[in-house]
């Protein structure tokens, strides 16, 4: 499985806590990983929990709750949790 996007983000409750680029989610024997350009991001916000990433899509949206991330020089890794809808 995968997905991909061009825009998303990292939603802590109603509070967007990153803007992500160039998206892709994979699927492996540890379950889902998100990669993801970090466009900008509150540093407060990102360090609370818990975190969902949210992609929208012609007839609405899509979210994961975050397991795990990681964001280094730009770059954005997470597990994800599975789909909610």
């Amino acid at each position: 499985m995968k997905i991909s996007g061009v825009d998303g983000s990292l939603c802590w409750g109603y509070h967007q806590a990153a803007s992500l680029h160039a998206w892709t989610i994979t699927r492996d024997d540890d379950g889902r990983l998100l990669t993801a350009t970090v466009v900008s991001q509150d540093a407060f916000r990102v360090s609370q929990r818990p975190l969902a990433f949210v992609a929208t899509h012609q007839r609405g949206r899509w979210m994961w709750p975050v397991k795990e991330l990681q964001i280094q020089d730009g770059a954005l890794t997470a597990r994800l949790g599975p789909q909610k809808a």
